[in-house]
């Protein structure tokens, strides 16, 4: 505000760049913090994540994505229905999650977009590309008992509904989702999360309606049924 006196010489202060940074990575950053300070001994465990929520005034979804990030950096490991107990070895202090994405995120963006692909698939897919979709879920079928395989046929799904569009920029867009989608923060929560066979069966049977809508040629029925089966997912991560 000005108050009519003359202005001072400016001078140059040299401030630090700012970068915008997810709910989670904060969180992960003060627990880092604690356990490095030895707040949290080796051995110990942290408390549960609704009273971490709690004291910290968060989601209980922030602070599992944070305890899945500290898990990826080797400072934490997390024991599902026994608690997430700190690390010996405390991990890598230099470790970054570099490029790494919320894997929740992913699933909104991959719903937003994934769900109109698969509505242009339902206009615009021919016969060939309808065989070839259902080569992927015989692909996903007969891998239900390999996890590394039946991921691959997942992959292979996604992209075959991609082409089905008739867009090579959704293809490529789709393409790039899935090189997040293998980054290990979202490979963790699979890990702890959705790793069986129960699971694969059940984006098996996502995965033939999404097909069923395509082929009868009905765009909002195929839009839905995609959405359904990411949101199915996601609720999964945060149950």
């Amino acid at each position: 505000m000005a108050n009519g006196n003359k202005a001072a010489p400016q001078m140059r202060l040299e401030l630090p760049v700012l970068q915008s940074q997810r709910l989670y990575k904060q969180i992960a950053e003060v627990l880092e913090e604690r356990i490095r300070s030895g707040a949290f001994p080796p051995g110990s465990y942290l408390s549960p994540e609704r009273d971490l929520a709690a004291q910290m005034r968060v989601s209980r979804t922030s602070v599992r994505e944070a305890l899945i990030a500290l898990e990826v950096k080797g400072l934490v490991a997390i024991r599902v229905g026994d608690g997430v107990q700190v690390c010996e070895t405390r991990g890598n202090p230099a470790s970054e999650l570099v490029g790494e994405r919320s894997a929740l995120e992913q699933l909104q963006a991959r719903s937003l977009i994934e769900g109109e692909i698969a509505a242009l698939a339902a206009k615009n897919a021919s016969p060939e590309q309808l065989k070839a979709l259902d080569e992927t879920l015989d692909a996903m079928h007969h891998a239900l008992s390999d996890p590394v395989r039946f991921l691959d046929a997942d992959h292979a799904f996604h992209v075959a509904i991609a082409m089905a569009s008739g867009n090579q920029v959704l293809v490529d867009q789709l393409e790039h989702l899935w090189v997040l989608r293998y980054q290990p923060t979202f490979r963790k929560f699979e890990e702890h999360f959705s790793n069986d066979r129960k699971e694969r069966t059940a984006v098996l049977n996502d995965h033939r309606r999404i097909v069923a809508a395509i082929r009868s040629g009905k765009p909002a029925e195929a839009r839905a049924a995609l959405k359904q089966h990411l949101k199915r997912v996601q609720d999964i991560f945060t149950k």
